[in-house]
């Protein structure tokens, strides 16, 4: 499964959504031009937490992938609000290249990641003001899978190879977590599912771990309108 290392002191809270990741394929064939913007609420336990605005779009031979999550967490009965804002710059392959991530709020920290070279190099600026410079060995292609990043799973959605179908295995990195690992993509078949006061035909994907099992529900056009994590209780629905 996934080996943990050292717990980073990044975020300061317990993230919501300490996903399992995974790695390794390429596009098949020639793609549409990838574009999307739109909003995912963020649900716990049936209630609101957060919002996502994100943007990804494709620019030459670069993928951009920017958002601003805004989460609120109760914590001893205090309310605490964090913004953070991911970047993820990909090939068009979509492998990564490079990714930031920032975050303001009761605690402040960042993160920075350049993929382009192996070992692959991952700066820390933890809460505390330290810095803190790691290398990881990964193969071609590693999935990045960030906490409460929800666009980054329709990023792994356009990984998925829907010709070959059955269950394909990627190997991923946590940035927040330090944290890599495996995570497989099986597809459930096509369903008719109800989004925003009207029904749509979508793809329904499932990502497992041995710890966690996520649905995927894509839509037309390949954009991501629902993620349900069922043992956390987490939710997160496009918006538009």
């Amino acid at each position: 499964m996934i080996s943990c290392l050292r717990k980073l002191n990044i975020v300061g809270l317990a993230v919501l959504l300490a996903v399992a990741c995974a790695a390794g394929r390429s596009l098949q064939g020639a793609k549409d031009e990838i574009q999307d913007q739109g909003v995912f609420k963020l649900l716990l336990a049936g209630q609101q937490v957060g919002v996502e605005k994100f943007l990804i779009r494709e620019r030459g031979d670069r993928v951009d992938a920017k958002a601003e999550v805004q989460l609120r967490v109760r914590r001893g009965g205090k309310v605490a609000d964090y913004t953070s804002f991911p970047h993820l710059v990909l090939n068009n392959q979509l492998f990564p290249l490079t990714y930031s991530w920032s975050q303001q709020g009761a605690h402040s920290s960042r993160i920075s990641a350049d993929f382009r070279r192996s070992p692959a190099r991952v700066r820390y600026h933890t809460i505390n003001g330290r810095q803190d410079d790691r290398e990881f060995q990964f193969p071609p292609g590693i999935v990045i899978l960030d906490d409460n990043v929800i666009n980054q799973y329709e990023l792994l959605t356009m990984r998925y190879d829907r010709t070959a179908g059955g269950t394909q295995v990627f190997r991923a990195f946590i940035p927040q977590r330090a944290l890599p690992g495996t995570v497989s993509v099986t597809s459930a078949g096509n369903e008719d599912v109800r989004f925003d006061r009207r029904n749509e035909m979508c793809r329904h994907l499932v990502v497992s771990t041995d710890l966690a099992r996520i649905n995927l529900w894509v839509g037309r056009r390949g954009r991501l309108l629902r993620m349900d994590w069922p043992s956390s209780q987490f939710v997160a629905i496009r918006a538009r």
